[in-house]
């Protein structure tokens, strides 16, 4: 099993982050999606980060 992480930071985060998740999935049409995680930090004085991990095995 193989994991591919994506990440933003700042007020945007999540902004453009589907269009990336979207990419990489047409680029690598055989794979199989095993499990998706999602994870977010921010405070008032840090930027928000926001990650999302793709779990997943080649065809």
């Amino acid at each position: 099993m193989k994991v591919k992480l994506f990440g933003r930071e700042g007020s945007k985060a999540a902004l453009g982050l589907e269009d990336e998740i979207n990419a990489w999935l047409a680029q690598h049409p055989g794979i199989k999606i095993i499990d998706i995680a999602q994870s977010a930090s921010a405070g008032s004085l840090r930027d928000t980060k926001l990650y999302i991990s793709v779990w997943y095995e080649d065809a």
